[in-house]
C-alpha cells in the first residue's frame, strides 16, 4: 500500500505543477518534450547503477512468443535474455502510447471540454483492469468489488459537469483518448507481469526516450521555444513522471491490478483537487467533497 501512495502523491504532483504552468502561460509542448528527456535522464542513471544497460547484449528473441503463451497459462517469469528484449519492446510501446494519449488529451480538450476529457482519460484504467480479470483471473472479492465500483464513480463523479445540459455521444477523439490511456497504463502491467522485476530501469528508459522522441517532434512542428521556466517545470515534471510509473509497478508486483488502477486513478484525483485548494484557492464543490469519501471508503473496502 505504501508504493500505491507514493504513486498517488507523484501523480498529484505533475497534476499540479502542470497546473501551475498553465496559469503562468508556459510552453506546453516544451514542457512536456523536457520531462520526458528528465525521465529518460533519470532512467538511464538507475540504468546504469543497477548495471541493466549492459544486459542489453543478453537480449533473445528464442521462443519469446511461446514463453509468454506458457507464463500466462502457468505462471512465472521470462528467463533473463527473453525479460530484456521483453523491457525494450514493451518499453518503446508505453512510449507510444504514452505520448499518443497526451495528444489526444490536447485535442479532446478543445472539441470536448476539459470534463469529458478527463474523465474518458481516467476512464482508460478500465482496460487494463478488465484484461486482467479475463486473462489473469485477477478476481477481487465481493467487498472489493464494492470498494472498486465506487473508486471508478468517484473518478467519473468528479470529473463530470452535471450543471452543463451536454449529451455523452461517442466521438472519435474522446474513444481514442480512453484507448490510449487505457494501453499505456496497461502497459505497467505487462511488463510487470513477464519480464524480471530487477529490469524496470530499462524498461522506463525505453519508455521515455521513445516518448521524448514523438514529443520533440510535436514540439518542433508547434514552433515552441525553450524558457528557463519551462525548463524547471519540465525537469520537475520529468522526475514526477517517472516515479509515478516506478511506483506503480512495484505496487502491481504486490497487489491486484484490479485494485491498483481504480485507487491510484482516483487517488489523485483527490489529491489534485485538494492541491487545488490548498495551493490555488480553487472552490471544492459538494461533488468533489462527495468524491472523496467515495474514495476513502473504497479504500477501506479494498483493503479488507
Amino acid at each position: 500500500m505504501v508504493y500505491l501512495a507514493l504513486a498517488i502523491l507523484s501523480a498529484s504532483s505533475i497534476g499540479l505543477l502542470f497546473k501551475y504552468s498553465e496559469n503562468r502561460g508556459m510552453h506546453r509542448y516544451t514542457i512536456t518534450a523536457v520531462n520526458y528527456l528528465t525521465a529518460s535522464c533519470i532512467a538511464l542513471v538507475i540504468s546504469i547503477r543497477a548495471d541493466l544497460v549492459s544486459r542489453l547484449s543478453l537480449v533473445s528473441g528464442t521462443g519469446l512468443l511461446k514463453r509468454v503463451a506458457t507464463i500466462t497459462r502457468d505462471g512465472g517469469m521470462l528467463p533473463p535474455g527473453n525479460s530484456v528484449l521483453w523491457a525494450v519492446l514493451i518499453g518503446i510501446m508505453t512510449g507510444f502510447f504514452f505520448l499518443n494519449a497526451f495528444i489526444y488529451f490536447q485535442r479532446s480538450i478543445f472539441e470536448n471540454g476539459i470534463a469529458l476529457s478527463s474523465m474518458f482519460a481516467r476512464l482508460g484504467v478500465l482496460i487494463p483492469m478488465t484484461v486482467s480479470i479475463i486473462i489473469w483471473q485477477e478476481i477481487p472479492s465481493s467487498i472489493q468489488n464494492i470498494g472498486i465500483a465506487l473508486a471508478i464513480a468517484a473518478i467519473v463523479l468528479v470529473n463530470l459537469e452535471f450543471e452543463k445540459n451536454r449529451t455523452l455521444a461517442l466521438r472519435s477523439t474522446l474513444l481514442l483518448l480512453f484507448i490510449f490511456s487505457g494501453a499505456g497504463i496497461f502497459c505497467n502491467k505487462l511488463f510487470q507481469k513477464y519480464a524480471l522485476l530487477e529490469l524496470k530501469g530499462l524498461f522506463l528508459l525505453f519508455a521515455f526516450f521513445t516518448a521524448f522522441l514523438f514529443a520533440l517532434r510535436v514540439c518542433t512542428q508547434k514552433k515552441q521555444t525553450l524558457t528557463l521556466p519551462d525548463l524547471g517545470i519540465g525537469i520537475a515534471v520529468g522526475s514526477c513522471n517517472l516515479l509515478t510509473n516506478y511506483f506503480l509497478i512495484m505496487a502491481l508486483s504486490q497487489m491486484k491490478a484490479a485494485i491498483v488502477f481504480p485507487i491510484s486513478s482516483a487517488g489523485a484525483i483527490i489529491t489534485m483537487t485538494l492541491g487545488g485548494v490548498v495551493f490555488f484557492r480553487e472552490r471544492l464543490r459538494i461533488k468533489d467533497m462527495l468524491a472523496m469519501t467515495m474514495t476513502l471508503i473504497a479504500i477501506i473496502l479494498i483493503n479488507m
